[in-house]
Formats: structure tokens, sequence, C-alpha cells
């Protein structure tokens, strides 16, 4: 236990001093901030004022819709970010010299995950409190407990789900340069994937379905449900018609065909994805040949 917990430390502290990997942790987060900030806000803002009367309350609601995205995709990019170590380790021989002390290869992966995990805890939960400061300074209001205590659980389900969900990607990358190829194709998609750069009604169909049967996508429901109710109940306060518009073309709950997918399902099918996920990892880690 002792020599899992150290190499844990040690994987933190060499992601806390490679400040590109810290960068690149957050640069599809900084994009989609740019992007929201140039086009995004304004675009829902006037299609939601054709549906009801314009208030402050609109921009509220779209800043706490924006704020979900971010949360989701930061669990993604920042555990992805930390395999990096693991990658950087195998590719300059390091494990290598970790095995002839009596590590097992078994232990050295789990350490490399359990970084991970809290790495993208750490900085979700530092997300989560910037986000909280950026709404209260734009209008908006403190979280209160029972939000806090249900957002804290959906971003340790999202970090989980992210860290088995890359690590299955990360276990067919050998070299940094293929797993920056990676981070790229994941970092680009991940924000169309889960809804943020372009509204889920925008889209064709066949790729509403994609983006419904992507796992992580279900965490931004999860987390705009939570951000979100309270604004859409005063924005929409009396017109259920344009609130149920509004919720399945922004993807704050999904529709697969004529059925709603409630927050329970999409809470079993996050579960079901990280079991998926965990077993995958570990008959692909079982069936890759020993490369260190």
């Amino acid at each position: 236990m002792n020599s899992l917990l150290n190499l844990v430390i040690r994987h933190n502290k060499l992601f806390r001093r490679d400040r590109m990997l810290v960068f690149f942790s957050l640069l599809t987060v900084i994009i989609v901030i740019l992007l929201y900030a140039i086009f995004i806000q304004k675009t829902q803002i006037d299609a939601i004022e054709q549906l009801v009367t314009a208030t402050p309350d609109i921009k509220n609601m779209v800043n706490e819709w924006m704020v979900a995205g971010l949360l989701s995709i930061m669990t993604v990019t920042s555990t992805l970010a930390a395999y990096g170590i693991a990658i950087k380790d195998m590719e300059t021989k390091v494990l290598a010299d970790f095995l002839t002390a009596p590590i097992t290869r078994a232990k050295l992966q789990l350490s490399y995950v359990i970084n991970a995990f809290f790495i993208g805890f750490a900085l979700s939960l530092f997300g989560l409190i910037c986000c909280q400061l950026f709404l209260v300074a734009v209008g908006g209001e403190w979280f209160s407990p029972g939000k806090i205590s249900m957002l804290l659980g959906v971003v340790i389900l999202s970090v989980t789900l992210s860290s088995v969900f890359n690590l299955f990607f990360t276990l067919l990358v050998t070299t940094q340069t293929s797993f920056s190829t990676l981070s790229t194709i994941i970092g680009t998609s991940i924000g169309f994937l889960c809804g943020v750069y372009v509204p889920l009604g925008s889209v064709p169909e066949f790729v509403q379905k994609i983006i419904m049967l992507f796992p992580i996508s279900h965490t931004t429901v999860l987390f705009r449900e939570i951000l979100m109710r309270e604004s859409i109940d005063t924005v929409f306060k009396g017109n259920a018609e344009a609130a149920s518009s509004y919720e399945v073309h922004f993807g704050v709950h999904y529709e697969w065909g004529s059925t709603l997918i409630t927050n329970s399902y999409s809470l079993l099918f996050i579960t079901l994805s990280i079991i998926v996920f965990t077993l995958l990892s570990l008959f692909l880690y079982s069936r890759l040949p020993k490369r260190f």
C-alpha cells in the first residue's frame, strides 16, 4: 500500500510540474469559454427570446447551460492529461526502472489510474468553484448546500467515468506523439459529443442519437438539470410547451423518439458504462504485449 501511495504522489508531482500538461488539460475549456463569449451565448439568448419575453433571467440560465458543459468537459480533459505521465514514463523507460523494485505491472498501472482520478477531481472541483464565482459575478445566486452536494456527486461520477474511458484509449498508445494525437482528437470532439459547441436540436437526427449514446454526454445532462432547473422554471413560468421545446433542443434532457430519458436512466447508463469500460480496459491490458 505504501508503494502504491508513493507512486501516486510521484505521478501527481510530475503532473503539477509539467506546465504544458496542465495547460493542455484546460485548453478545451478555454476554447469553449472563447466560443461562448463570441457567439454561443448571443445565439442561444436570441433563440430563447423567440419563445418567451426577454428578461435578465434568460442570461443567467444560458450561463448555467455553459457552466454545465464546461464541468463535464473538464473531467475528461484533466483525466486524459494525467495519463500523459504514464506514456512519458513508458517512452523514457522509467517504467522498466520501477520494475527492478518489488512492484507489479498491475500496481504500476493502478497508480496511474488513481492519479488520473485525483487530478481530475481536483481540477474539476477548482473549476466548480470558479464557475460558482462567475455565476455570482454576472448576477446569479450562490449554490445551496443541497445543490452543492448533488454537483459534487455528479463530479465524482463524471471523473470516474472519464478515468476509465480515457484509460481504455491510452492503453492503445505507446509514444508521446500518438498520445498527443489522441488528446487532440478527444479534446476536439468532446465539445460536440457533449452538445456544448452546437445545441442537440441543431444537428441531424443520427448525430443526436450518437450524442445520446455517448456516456459522458449524460453527465452534461445531469449537470444541466441541477444547475438550470430553477432558472428554467423562472424563465418559462406558465409556458410548459416552450420550456419543453427549449429543454429538448438544447439538451437539458434527452428524448429518444418520443421517449423521455430520465435522470435515473442517465445515472444507470453512466454506471453501466463505468463497468463496461473498466472490464474492457482490464481485458485489453491482459492481452497487450508487455511493453515495459
